[in-house]
Parts: structure tokens; sequence; C-alpha cells
């Protein structure tokens, strides 16, 4: 059998592990009728070794073994990342309570007592690799599960064009700066910005082209600020950045640099040159607004507002008195 049939074999790879050559062969020929992938090893340490190496999906331990019995290598097992999660099934002629207890308490799963009654030996096995193949599928559902839920949430958070923050990611961190300022009474900066005369691009050649004019500015934009601040859309071609713990001054300078970068670059559209300008506002909480974000973002839109009114491709910086 090759390794890539053994891998499609339906009913599981199981480890035998016995210090007696004829226990062996009874458990193996039992296995083998059923079509059971087989491995086997004749003493604790060897079955410690062929664990790690193949993965079997179940293991037949004996209890009674000289150097390691199965109790120790069952403790092993358990402590090794590769192999922990591997059900064992003790094999033992002590019916004690106290041995079986005890199994039990370092992790084995099940017992079968010698001699072995084939149609018990046959349930117990089909039991244990049914249980641990639904655990595994289960695990799995729930790993599918959690990022699906997590796609779901960046999707959420994500404008599907610019592939950016949307405006409900911006608003819950603007929130959380607005929160952190009542501890630390550091600024954080907002910045709106308008692109100059967006319409002509989508009449002149096509709404391709607009889409193409605020992809490519979502990434300068990006590309121009540092790893803390946030880019977002906020709708149409309106961009909002924050910049937390950034005062005015910093805010104007970052500002400007985005304007005069935009201005001074030219955008190929199917090989058509485009020069794109922006009107940018700016704001500072703590300074030019106060109070709760959506002062902040009325102060902060009048702003840009004024820097349309005055020709565009500007920056306009609300005015205020420094607070707290």
């Amino acid at each position: 059998m090759t390794d890539t049939e053994a891998t499609l074999e339906p009913k599981g790879f199981i480890l035998v592990v016995d210090d007696v050559a004829r226990n062996l062969q009874v458990l193996c020929n039992i296995l083998a009728k059923e079509k059971y992938r087989l491995a086997v090893a004749r003493n604790g340490k060897q079955a410690l070794e062929t664990a790690e190496k193949v993965t079997p999906e179940l293991i037949l331990l004996d209890v009674m073994m000289p150097e390691l019995d199965g109790f120790e290598v069952c403790k092993r097992l358990r402590n090794s990342p590769g192999t922990r999660d591997i059900p064992v099934i003790f094999l033992t002629a002590k019916t004690e309570l106290e041995s079986i207890v005890k199994g039990f308490e370092i992790g084995a799963v099940d017992y079968v007592t010698k001699p072995f009654n084939e149609t018990e030996l046959l349930a117990r096995v089909r039991t244990h690799l049914e249980l641990k193949r639904a655990r595994e599928e289960l695990v799995k559902r729930n790993k599918e599960l959690t990022e699906a839920q997590k796609k779901l949430e960046i999707a959420a958070l994500t404008d599907p064009l610019t592939n950016i923050s949307n405006r409900r990611a911006i608003l819950e961190k603007i929130k959380h700066e607005r929160i952190r300022f009542e501890r630390s009474r550091k600024p954080f900066t907002l910045i709106l910005g308008d692109v100059d005369n967006f319409k002509t691009f989508n009449d002149k050649y096509g709404h391709e082209c607009g889409d193409f004019v605020l992809v490519s500015l979502a990434q300068l934009m990006t590309s121009l600020v540092r790893r803390q601040d946030c880019v977002s859309r906020w709708g149409g071609e309106e961009f909002l950045l924050l910049l937390p713990e950034t005062g005015m001054d910093g805010g104007c300078t970052a500002v400007e640099k985005i304007r005069r970068t935009i201005a001074g670059q030219t955008f190929k559209y199917n090989e058509i040159p485009l020069s794109i300008t922006i009107t940018l506002g700016i704001s500072t909480f703590g300074y030019s607004c106060f109070g709760d974000i959506d002062d902040c973002i009325r102060t902060v839109d009048f702003a840009m507002y004024k820097g349309k009114q005055k020709g565009k491709n500007c920056v306009v910086a609300a005015q205020g008195k420094k607070i707290g």
C-alpha cells in the first residue's frame, strides 16, 4: 500500500503496542480483517517513537510492559504536542477498579481486557475512532466559522472599492480616541478631504475612471501617513483621516504633505494622464473642537467647505482655543 492509498483508508490507522508476540498477532489479525491500517510496537520506548513518527488515529496500549509500562507511556503521550490528542485504549488483564480508574486519570479513553472479545474490541475501536473524527471535524468547523466571522468583521469595517476603513470603522476609532483623550489629555486630529472636480472624471472618462481616482488616492494617502494613523473613505469622493496623539501643528504638517504630493503627481488611467487635487480641512480635538464626535466632524467638515470656497486645492485649519 502506498502512502497516498493509506491516507484514503476509510477505517483508520491504529498503533498496537504489546510486548507479547502472540497478543500482537491476535490483535493484528482481528483488526486486519476489518481493513484497518496498522503499526506495531513491542515496548514502551518503541511505542513513543512510532507514535511521534507516524501519528496514528488510535493507540491500543498494553499496560504491563517492562521498563516503560502503559501508564508511563500514556503520560508521555499526553505531554507531547504531537501525540496528546491521540486516543488511547488500554489493553489489560487487570480488571481491578484501581487500575481502571488510574488509566482514565492519566488520559486513556477506554480499556479492553484480555483475553480479547473480538466483537467488543472492534466496537470500542470503532466508537473511539468515530469520536476522534467527530472532534476533529468540530474543531475544523469552529476554525472555519471563526475565520469566516473575522472576514465578515473585516468586511463590515472596510470600504469594498478602496480597501481602506469605511465610515463605521473610523467612527469607532474616533470614539476610542475621544475616550483616551479623557485619560491622557493628548489631542487627536481629524482631516477631511474632498477630491476637487470629481464629477469631471466620471463624466469625461466614465465611472471606472472615478473608481481609479479614489483607489489611487486611498493608496497614496495611506503611504503618506504613520502606521497608527487611519485613512478612511467617508463617503463618495470624501476621505476622513484620523491622526492619534497629534496636535494642530503636527496635523498641519501631515495634511500639507498629502495635499502637495497629490497635486504634484500625474496619475495615469489607461495611458491618460490625470491631474488630481484635493481640498482638505483639519481640526484638532482639544483645540479647535471639543465635546462629542459629531461636533468634531462638523468642525472639520466646515473647515473643508471653507477650502472649497477659497478656490480648492488647499488646506484650511479650523481655529479654536486649546482646552485641557
